[in-house]
């Protein structure tokens, strides 16, 4: 069994955190931490874990955690300091702020800034794990990807190794409100997002240089993405539609198909253009639908992902990472299937 600490379990993955490890076979105490919300029930601000979790939020000295895992699901800040500390005790590490998760140290800094460890920053692993499951295995220190990286990642790694031009990756993607996170802003606020469709940060978003970073290594090659995010007029989800301006394989399904044959969490959807990802068959789940196209017109390339950017793309992917560091059955915890309708 397992003992875990959140630090920041205040926040939609914090709270998405402790539903999905409530229900975890192999861990036997969650410590929800949160400064400014500390010896409050966390049911009084998540309030779907009324009845579920009967805990306090824990003003918490990051310093003395002694849990087995440890989980920061808050922004990167000055706890960052104290992580070496944590991994020199034996607790393992899984933060799911963007700090770290390129390698490039000068890239790091441009994209993150603020604290700066090379030791740190060479030791991590990159926790995608379909594509990285050995270093995870091995790992003390991971990073969690980005919401967008994981579903644009896992839409081109079946690719990397084909005769396809990487260096012009033209990306679009459309998510819920809650990619950005708890605190209220004028950007989302309802009356300016019902019924309304927005891009944002189309030239510079800061999760682009960690898509073309990490395929970037996987292919050895450079790799080249043209990035639109845009927010939708809904709570959870993402919807990545990405273009390949490049001649497929012979069977780019079939080479899907085997890329991700041993992978419980992608699924790639039946060949034909009729079956399509959508946002509803993947809500509050851990699994990643792509369905790779061929455009008969162009000859292009085209990839369609949908993935929950809350549970693959943050909490559950996090546990899916917890249970490989810790020896556990992947999918514990994680056995979460959408509702229909």
């Amino acid at each position: 069994m397992a003992s875990v600490t959140i630090v920041g379990a205040s926040g939609y993955l914090g709270a998405e955190l402790i539903r999905i490890l409530v229900n975890h076979p192999k861990v036997d105490d969650i410590i929800p931490s949160s400064q400014h919300h500390a010896n409050k029930p966390v049911s009084s601000l998540h309030r779907n874990l009324y009845h579920v979790f009967n805990r306090n939020f824990e003003y918490l000295d990051i310093a003395k955690i002694d849990s087995d895992m440890a989980f920061f699901a808050s922004p990167p800040g000055d706890w960052l300091k104290e992580v070496p500390g944590l991994l020199e005790r034996g607790v393992k590490v899984i933060t799911l702020g963007g700090k770290f998760r390129i390698k490039d140290a000068r890239i790091d800094r441009d994209v993150y800034g603020g604290y700066e460890n090379p030791a740190l920053l060479g030791e991590r692993v990159y926790g995608l794990p379909e594509l990285f499951r050995n270093e995870i295995k091995r790992a003390r220190f991971v990073t969690n990807p980005g919401c967008y990286p994981t579903s644009v990642i896992l839409g081109v790694a079946p690719l990397i190794k084909e005769r396809v031009d990487l260096k012009k990756i033209v990306v679009t993607s459309i998510s819920g409100s809650s990619g950005a996170g708890s605190s209220p802003s004028e950007f989302l606020h309802h009356p300016e997002m019902g019924g309304n469709v927005k891009p944002y940060n189309v030239l510079n978003h800061r999760h682009r240089p960690e898509m073309e970073s990490i395929l970037g290594e996987m292919a050895k090659r450079e790799v080249g993405i043209s990035f639109t995010p845009m927010v939708g007029d809904f709570v959870r989800g993402i919807l990545s539609n990405i273009t390949i301006f490049s001649e497929s394989p012979a069977n780019v399904h079939k080479t899907y198909e085997e890329f991700y044959r041993d992978e419980f969490f992608v699924r790639v959807l039946e060949d034909g253009p009729e079956v399509l990802p959508n946002v509803r068959n993947i809500l509050c789940t851990n699994f990643c639908d792509v369905k790779p196209l061929i455009d008969k017109n162009s000859g292009r390339i085209q990839i369609i992902t949908a993935i929950d950017n809350i549970t693959k793309g943050g909490s559950g992917q996090a546990v899916q990472n917890m249970n490989i560091m810790l020896g556990f059955d992947e999918k514990s915890g994680l056995n979460l299937i959408a509702g229909h309708p």
